[in-house]
């Protein structure tokens, strides 16, 4: 079967970049136009849930005045439930369908993770608010949060800011060249909202701050090490992080199993997925094109069925937070 044509194609001194030093930052992959559906269908999600704050009486009133970069700002002060409410996973829209499988994004995770591709189970939704004790996210490694089966393999982080990520907003700071070899001890964060590691870890490596602007992603390694700190600003750093990998590796997507790839086996240590809590799905593939999911309405009724898979607690994570009542699992930032 002939190889995909990749319409966007990274060149050598980049794909170089990324193989040494864990990261790479693409300054401009996507058109405004692109990315407005995902924007829109955000900001008429914030609208539905401050009228409903205001019809249940804790919200004032639904600070519609304000654009998509403020105007959780402004919300937030009053209440902080509907800005946590949106953090992390806990939306799906048919927008983020549309993102996950644009053409140059799969193309960019072709170039890394080959052409039969998974978008990983592990997406999230961002909303960095100004201020927010919970919105800075420690440094760690993507992998603390897998399974350890697939630590040494590639789990291809991509972090798309929905606006300008400047390091006032809170952009993501990296830890180059720390990405090959075993995975750093990570323990819990005092919150026990995030899995955290311990800095004197890091020896004498320099962190990198690396501001992305709206319509270029980071992509990272699951074993690059990164943290995003406070938002000094008034603007709301809304970002979504994706996630990709080979069809090779455990998944719990609904397809045919092919020659040489893992199947899941407790027997031999094999785990149901990198990320069995959440579900994955074929996105692009040469071998079994028509098993690619093709259709939002099926991104968001995967997401209403898959059934909870709880992933292998190596780090006291959720043991952490079934002490804490008061914990939220918000997991791993980009």
């Amino acid at each position: 079967m002939p190889a995909t044509q990749l319409q966007f194609r990274l060149d050598e001194r980049q794909t170089r970049h990324f193989g040494e030093e864990g990261y790479l930052i693409i300054e401009r992959l996507f058109r405004d136009e692109e990315l407005q559906p995902v924007i829109d269908e955000i900001s008429a999600d914030l609208d539905r849930r401050c009228r409903e704050a205001v019809a249940a009486g804790t919200l004032s009133r639904t600070y519609s005045e304000y654009d998509f970069e403020h105007r959780l700002a402004h919300v937030d002060r009053e209440n902080q439930a509907i800005s946590k409410s949106m953090w992390d996973n806990k939306v799906a829209l048919p927008s983020f369908f549309g993102l996950m499988t644009n053409s140059k994004l799969l193309d960019v995770a072709e170039q890394f993770c080959g052409p039969e591709i998974i978008a990983s189970a592990v997406y999230r939704l961002r909303p960095k608010v100004p201020s927010h004790a919970w919105s800075p996210v420690p440094w760690h490694q993507d992998s603390a949060y897998l399974e350890a089966y697939c630590d040494m393999s590639l789990i291809l982080t991509v972090w798309v800011p929905l606006v300008d990520a400047t390091e006032e907003r809170g952009c993501m700071w990296v830890m180059p060249r720390a990405h090959k070899g075993a995975l750093f001890f990570h323990h819990p964060d005092n919150m026990a909202h995030y899995l955290e590691i311990p800095v004197d870890q890091f020896g004498a490596r320099k962190p990198l701050v690396a501001p992305v602007p709206k319509g270029g992603v980071l992509i990272m390694t699951n074993r690059t090490p990164h943290a995003s700190f406070e938002n000094k600003t008034d603007v709301v750093r809304w970002s979504m992080d994706l996630r990709y990998q080979s069809a090779a590796l455990p998944t719990n997507a609904d397809i045919t199993r092919l020659p040489n790839e893992a199947l899941s086996s407790p027997v031999v240590g094999v785990p149901l997925a990198c990320y069995p809590p959440e579900p994955d799905f074929l996105v692009r593939s040469q071998l079994r094109p028509n098993e690619v999911m093709k259709t939002a309405e099926e991104f968001i009724a995967l997401r209403k069925t898959h059934v909870y898979k709880e992933a292998t607690d190596r780090w006291g994570y959720s043991v952490a937070q079934r002490k804490d009542p008061l914990a939220k699992t918000y997991e791993t930032e980009l």
